[in-house]
Formats: C-alpha cells, structure tokens, sequence
C-alpha cells in the first residue's frame, strides 16, 4: 500500500480549489448522514450564521467523514494529538485515551498509517477541528480511492452538476455506475440488496457477514461488494464487523 499522497493532485476535481461557504442566494444542501469530504472542504467551509452549521461550496458539513494519512502524533498522556494529510490540506485533531480500553485500541494511530475519520465541524482559536472523532485503521488502499469518488460525487450533487440518487430513472450522468434493473432485482438497487443481506444475516453473524458470502449468494463480484458496502458505510447504514472482510446492519 502507498505510504504518500502527491501533494495536492486531488484538488483537479472540479470545484474543490474554490473557497468558503456557497454565494449569497444559493440554497445549501443539507446533508443528515455522514457527508464524505477531503481536508481542504473542512478547512475551507464557513458558518453561515453566527453558531450555526459549516458550509462548503453549498454543502452543508454537520457530520463528516475523510481519509488520510498520519504525519505526526504526540502523545500527551490524556490524549493522542494527531496530524492527519490528504493531499489537499491537512489538519489536528485530538484522539482521548481510555484507560479502562485494551491496550491495542491505539496501536495503529501512528506516523504513516492510513484512518477513517468521522466527527462533527467545529471551529476553536480560528482552527477547524472534529468533535465526538472516531478514528478506524485503514488496510484495504481501495477504501482510500472510494471515498474521494464519494466526495466528488456529494461535491457536484451540492452544485447541481449531476442529480441525486433520487433523479429520474435511466440518468446516466451519475458518477458510479449503477447496478441490475430494478426490473430484476425486484424493485431493489444493488446497494438495498447488499443491505437488505447483511440486516437479514447479522443476528446469526456477530462478527461481520462476509464480503465473500455477499457476492457468492447475490451473484455479485466481490469488488462491487465492496465498494457498495463502502458507499453503506458511508451512509451509516452497516459498519465493520470484527472481521474487516464482514459488515453489520445498524
């Protein structure tokens, strides 16, 4: 697996070298789940009212998630201070140590590993910074590349530049491509599929339906697997299981 990005090659993708909130009349779009974003949206978003949520290129930012590598991490007993880079911007944030967790819970918070971050926008001393942060080793690199497909794709749905998810049916402007015909899967999407197996299955498999499994039963590649499950995560629909290979229904 890599151990660097390449600078800042990542803000070619339309609109992301742009700053600050969204233009004065344009309407912002609110997003309730987990919003997929690199560094640079984070650092450049800007409340729009006094206290009120971030905003970025009429992307609402209330819970984010990203991907990086870590730089730096100072251990400062309480907590781990860590320094996160994606190549387009980097940021700090803090990790709290529980005592009472097992000793491994940290041991891949180090200089060079890639993390899943999620957590809420703040703003203290002119910084931005992650509240309720939940940190996730990253060893799969593929997860890395989904996920800035996925801010790509949530930054051009902000700007109207593609439609939704829910546009009309037969759009081929979307930016991944889209699964069997509703027509034979029931009426359900490759990803309502996907998810509708791991909810059905997680009470038997507490560890993590497997990926493998998913395919062999839906007659999916295990790529495609994959990267929908990634998408479902996103979406906090599903979660890793104990094994990385498997995933939960929420």
């Amino acid at each position: 697996m890599a151990s660097d990005y390449n600078g800042g090659d990542y803000n070619t993708s339309g609109g992301f070298d742009s700053t600050g909130g969204g233009s004065q009349g344009t309407r912002t779009q609110t997003k309730n789940s987990l919003t997929p974003v690199t560094i640079k949206q984070i650092n450049d978003s800007k409340p729009i009212i006094q206290d009120g949520e971030f905003v970025v290129h009429n992307l609402e930012l209330n819970l984010v998630s990203f991907v990086g590598v870590i730089r730096k991490v100072t251990d400062n007993t309480s907590n781990l201070q860590v320094q996160i880079e994606d190549g387009t911007g980097s940021i700090e944030l803090r990790k709290w140590v529980d005592d009472n967790a097992q000793e491994d819970a940290n041991t891949f918070i180090r200089d060079g590993k890639y993390v899943y971050v999620t957590g809420s926008v703040k703003e203290f001393g002119g910084k931005k910074n992650i509240q309720h942060t939940t940190f996730r080793e990253i060893t799969d690199y593929n997860e890395v590349l989904y996920h800035h497909l996925s801010a790509i794709d949530s930054h051009l749905k902000a700007q109207g530049t593609i439609k939704s998810d829910s546009g009309a049916q037969g759009s081929t402007n979307g930016l991944f491509v889209s699964g069997p015909s509703a027509s034979e899967t029931g009426g359900l999407s490759t990803a309502d599929r996907i998810h509708e197996y791991i909810s059905e299955n997680t009470p038997s498999m507490p560890e993590g339906v497997p990926v493998q499994l998913i395919a062999q039963n839906l007659n999916l590649l295990v790529d495609d697997v994959i990267l929908h499950c990634g998408k479902l995560t996103e979406d906090a629909k599903i979660y890793a299981g104990y094994d990385e290979n498997g995933f939960l229904a929420v």
